[in-house]
């Protein structure tokens, strides 16, 4: 039961309602406070000062908590949860302090379902953890629990009407990732195929994306060969008409149509062209069928492996759809909705940086290798964010939120998800974290594996899940593009990630 505090508290205690609701405020979805570890007081603003200063999470980056977190510290956690029949979500590692605060503490976010923990409850959980932490040295990091659920970012289908420029509606037929996809027998479920690889063999394509987009989470389809199609109605993908080859036109395409009427009618007549030819080439669904589902390994964690887990599936790409002739490799559109200049910005935060972005002349991002866990565990300290801390800065295109920019967090976060086989078992997964408090989240439902690039076109992973307490979320996780790779060697799929049509299509 909360009570007023009539002086400093020595002792943490139950928030105020007031606190309860606005402790959070900044942060995307301002999840339900519930308890903390300290005995930090909240200062409702009150006089000329009235107004709540917005917070916003941070990366961890250098703090002696990475040394011990993946060394007995993640699993000393759950195991305390699990014995005392928490119903957590997930456990984020982050910074959290207001955004005026040039240094915000380190704190071990809880998630956990909403209504299943009371504050005077969650206090003695909250100190509990941080015993776990005392007793490996750490004494400066306190435990703070939210209310917050983990999805997996699939979206249920809902079609709806588009009045985007030509520009926007041609991009949605790209060869360039961002490929909304569904399986044929779950059409209603939507979400992002990461990317093209190619193995040893060719004329043979193939799209990766996770299990959980192509087959509902309690199903049990670990082989199959079903269909699964291009959506029709959404976010349809027709293969190789936005390729752009001449740097002028390229520079053209970067700069806004200026309004004037002729223009618009020039446009508008470019536009109803081009949806003659939707019509024609995709009106029938068995036209929008990709390719076929050749994997879908089962859901496992891979204790051996960091406990990451096993969420993917390969789609053999039907060659009529995407061939020699309009297949570019693995890039990402940058496309015209976040002006150049902008976008520069946010992936190169800081004057002291080395060069991690440059904005291609054809807007068209390829994608340079892999990091490796080590590197996403360890971030450059020659590239930082606007408070000088080592901070990876990492994009993405995906079917809900389209081009996002965040940062990654350097230290994995424990998640249970959703998943009927994985019931009781947690796993582990990087984070990305919104870019500022004003920029919103980095994904939302239908994100589901999008692949997370560096400024340079390195891949960090797949994209597959987030959480939050309402429809916006604060986290979103991503599997290391290393785990999945090692996963389709082991299942006999030797990925190389970075196909030219040359190699694709002999």
């Amino acid at each position: 039961m909360y009570t007023v505090q009539s002086a400093l508290p020595t002792a943490p205690f139950v928030p105020s309602p007031e606190e309860a609701k606005l402790r959070y405020y900044g942060i995307p979805s301002r999840p339900l406070f519930i308890a903390r570890s300290s005995a930090n007081p909240w200062v409702k603003p009150t006089g000329m000062d009235e107004y709540i200063k917005p917070s916003e999470l941070r990366p961890v980056s250098q703090h002696r908590l990475c040394d011990v977190w993946d060394s007995g510290v993640s699993a000393a956690m759950d195991g305390y949860l699990t014995q005392h029949s928490v119903a957590y979500t997930s456990i984020d590692p982050v910074r959290i302090g207001l955004v005026t605060d040039p240094i915000a503490e380190v704190i071990i976010w809880v998630g956990i379902e909403p209504g299943s923990l009371s504050p005077e409850r969650g206090i003695d959980v909250a100190v509990g953890l941080r015993a776990i932490l005392l007793e490996n040295d750490i004494e400066d990091v306190h435990v703070e629990i939210r209310a917050s659920i983990v999805t997996t970012s699939a979206k249920m289908y809902k079609s709806v009407p588009s009045f985007n420029p030509t520009d926007d509606v041609r991009e949605k037929f790209a060869t360039t990732l961002g490929i909304t996809i569904c399986a044929e027998d779950s059409p209603d479920i939507q979400g992002t195929a990461a990317l093209f690889f190619t193995v040893s063999k060719p004329n043979r394509l193939f799209l990766l994306a996770p299990r959980h987009v192509l087959f509902r989470v309690d199903e049990d389809n670990n082989w199959t060969s079903q269909e699964c199609p291009l959506d029709g109605h959404q976010r349809l993908r027709l293969a190789g008409v936005d390729k752009i080859e001449d740097p002028e036109d390229a520079e053209r395409e970067r700069e806004r149509i200026p309004v004037r009427l002729g223009e618009q009618e020039r446009d508008i007549a470019v536009l109803e062209r081009f949806l003659i030819n939707v019509k024609k080439d995709w009106s029938d669904p068995k036209s929008r069928v990709l390719g076929h589902i050749v994997l879908s390994p089962p859901f496992i964690v891979n204790r051996d492996k960091g406990g990451f887990i096993q969420d993917l599936a390969v789609i053999e790409v039907d060659t009529t759809k995407i061939d020699a002739s309009n297949f570019i490799g693995n890039v990402i559109d940058l496309g015209t909705e976040v002006p150049r200049q902008t976008l520069s910005n946010w992936m190169y935060p800081h004057l002291a940086n080395q060069n991690s972005f440059k904005f291609p002349v054809d807007r068209l991002l390829h994608f340079h290798g892999v990091l490796s866990i080590g590197e996403m565990q360890t971030p450059d300290p020659k590239n930082v964010d606007s408070r000088g801390n080592p901070t990876i800065m990492v994009l993405k295109r995906g079917l809900s939120t389209g081009l996002t920019v965040g940062c990654l967090n350097n230290i994995c976060s424990i998640l249970r998800k959703p998943f009927k086989s994985l019931a009781g078992t947690y796993s582990m997964e990087f984070a990305v974290l919104p870019r500022s408090y004003k920029s919103g989240s980095f994904s939302d439902e239908g994100d589901s594996g999008a692949a997370v690039v560096n400024g340079l076109g390195a891949v960090a992973g797949m994209l597959t899940g987030s959480s939050g307490s309402s429809d916006a979320s604060d986290c979103t996780y991503v599997t290391p593009m290393p785990f999945i790779l090692d996963c389709l060697k082991e299942h006999k799929y030797p990925a190389n990630i970075l196909p030219v049509p040359a190699e694709a299509f002999v």
